[in-house]
């Protein structure tokens, strides 16, 4: 009978079945390590690339500003809006020859027979997706029907919207007139002029804070179409409360159409106001019976963690954080307060 020997300096091939696990559960361990740093750096890029956008937008504000000597008003009514529901252009629309966008802005305004009363224009938008107005971070808009979606709403400034009177217009950007750079006695670099909103999901079935708009928003300290305020945070939480009860029990009308179309110069798809906190937990609100109407309370949001890109009347721009103080965050909404405020 013979044997088998094991001769001094002979290795063994291959790994048993516990070191084979022992070096795949270290590769999932460095895998699962590696995997929030490889996340991480890619919203670095898309915060970037967003940073990148709203730079390029002010720039061309800034352009526009040197040829018309104005900034452009965020809508012109043509009329009451009792009897005429048209909306005019957006601003982004009328940025389009300004950031290389001409050969579009000519076909709009050649299909829209009446430039500056009508939207008109809503077939060329809503085939192009134009990256200019798109933040990588967020989700498209989930139609095939609207791909002209907006990320980037200008501001106007911290008051409620259209139907407050006209000496609280306070924003960069107004409905009722046009503004240009002496208006900004704040100062150009304490100023906001655009920020961020996200894009709706189209579900108007399903309440979400984050992109939904609620219809009929009780707003206490209104009392006449003069006087808003004082806007406290006390006033904005409670607001935002009860426009949150209301939309998510169903007793008030909500939509998900936020940042659906560009070329509209309305609240919700692309102007907002400073009136609550970057990334607010509530949800946008207005006064109003209609979704995205003229009066509420329209709050920036991002997809970046912990605040919002602004771009500011000097074409900086800086991310604000979620947790800034909402006296100091009125301060910058606003052109002409006086407040002594700066970007934190």
């Amino acid at each position: 009978m013979k044997c088998s020997k094991r001769f001094p300096g002979s290795s063994r091939k291959g790994f048993t079945l516990v070191e084979l696990l022992v070096v795949i559960a270290i590769i999932g361990i460095l895998v699962g390590l590696l995997l929030p740093a490889v996340q991480a750096a890619r919203e670095a890029a898309r915060r970037m690339q967003c940073t990148n956008n709203l730079k390029q937008l002010a720039l061309a504000l800034h352009n526009y500003h040197d040829t018309y000597l104005t900034f452009p008003r965020y809508a012109q009514i043509p009329g009451s809006r009792t009897t005429n529901s048209d909306y005019n252009y957006s601003v982004q629309i009328k940025l389009l020859p300004f950031i290389e966008q001409t050969a579009l802005y000519d076909t709009i305004k050649e299909n829209s027979n009446d430039f500056y009363a009508s939207p008109g224009g809503d077939n060329e938008v809503r085939v192009f997706r134009n990256t200019a107005f798109v933040c990588p971070s967020d989700m498209p808009f989930p139609s095939d029907s609207y791909k002209g979606n907006c990320n980037y709403p200008v501001s106007a400034g911290s008051n409620l919207g259209w139907d407050v009177s006209t000496s609280r217009h306070n924003g960069v950007f107004q409905a009722s007139a046009a503004t240009n750079m002496a208006h900004i006695i704040d100062g150009t670099s304490n100023t906001i002029m655009l920020g961020e909103h996200l894009t709706g999901d189209y579900d108007d079935g399903t309440y979400r804070a984050e992109t939904d708009t609620v219809a009929g928003l009780a707003w206490s300290g209104i009392n006449d179409s003069t006087q808003q305020g004082p806007i406290t945070q006390s006033q904005v939480e409670t607001a935002g409360a009860a426009c949150d009860a209301g939309g998510s029990s169903g007793s008030l009308s909500h939509r998900s159409i936020s940042g659906m179309r560009y070329n509209r110069g309305i609240f919700t798809y692309t102007v907002f106001n400073t009136l609550a906190p970057p990334n607010w937990k509530y949800p946008a609100c207005t006064v109003n019976s209609a979704v995205g109407s003229s009066q509420g309370v329209y709050p920036a949001r991002s997809r970046h963690p912990g605040g919002v890109n602004f771009a500011l009347a000097d074409a900086s721009v800086r991310m604000i954080a979620e947790t800034t103080d909402l006296q100091v965050y009125h301060g910058l909404g606003s052109r002409n307060g006086g407040e002594v405020v700066s970007v934190p």
